[in-house]
């Protein structure tokens, strides 16, 4: 049966980000480690994951997925706070120094759920990951809460006004769902909605496709970066009224 470090993830990025992230505590959920060459005593780009999740398994199929998986939540949970953010990937997947061959990702709609490991553990991983900032915490919560999962995975995505509209009925519904009162100021989401909305104003990429375009519309309209500000916004409201726990000391 494999160790989790038996399976290592090597990763393109940014360098400057892994190299931060290699001298943290961090969190075994999503570690990275990496970037010395001891060989030659000197900085290398040469930056590698490992994760809980790849305890005892030894099918390499399921360890690629495992492995896409959480880099797709790391993506999305830094979009969320960087527009433009440099997405990280896998180029390369080891078992045991020897390389694996690749397997694509498949699209599968569901939560990693808990690492094989005590609650105890989970706990403090989630408190190790929370001292380097915010984005390991939120990816321990995608792993077990639906609601986080699906806003991660929605920022993972390609940018766009469709993408955006849907995460944020996403939101609407998850907030009424737990009964939060999200701080959305109408005439804004007005507007967000509005050019979504509006093939005029969106182009290809308007939710509704073609609309009556000679219809005059008063509606303020809003730029792709506003609607982004709006998202983002939206996002940061609810997850700190509905995961206090991502705030606290």
């Amino acid at each position: 049966m494999s160790n989790f470090s038996d399976w290592e993830f090597m990763l393109n990025g940014s360098p400057q980000e892994f190299r931060q992230r290699a001298s943290e505590v961090g969190s075994y959920y999503f570690n990275i480690y990496g970037g010395i060459d001891h060989w030659l005593d000197c900085p290398s780009d040469d930056f590698r994951m490992t994760t809980l999740y790849c305890d005892g398994e030894s099918d390499p199929n399921v360890v690629w997925q495992i492995g896409h998986e959480l880099i797709s939540l790391f993506n999305g949970a830094s979009i969320l706070f960087n527009k433009n953010y440099r997405k990280a990937s896998i180029f390369r997947l080891l078992h045991q120094e020897s390389p694996v061959n690749y397997v694509p990702h498949r699209s599968i709609a569901a939560l990693l759920g808990k690492p094989s490991v005590s609650q105890e553990r989970i706990n403090e991983e989630f408190r190790n990951g929370r001292n380097s900032g915010i984005t390991l915490p939120l990816m321990h919560l995608a792993t077990e809460n639906q609601d986080v999962y699906f806003i991660l995975k929605y920022f993972d995505m390609e940018p766009g006004w469709t993408n955006y509209y849907k995460l944020m009925e996403a939101i609407e519904t998850f907030a009424k769902e737990k009964e939060i009162a999200l701080d959305t100021i109408k005439d804004t989401r007005k507007s967000f909605t509005n050019t979504a909305n509006n093939f005029s104003l969106s182009g290809f990429d308007s939710r509704h496709g073609f609309k009556e375009i000679t219809k005059q519309n008063n509606t303020d309209s809003m730029s792709f970066d506003e609607a982004y500000t709006f998202v983002t916004s939206m996002t940061k409201d609810f997850l700190r009224k509905a995961y206090p726990i991502l705030s606290r000391p």
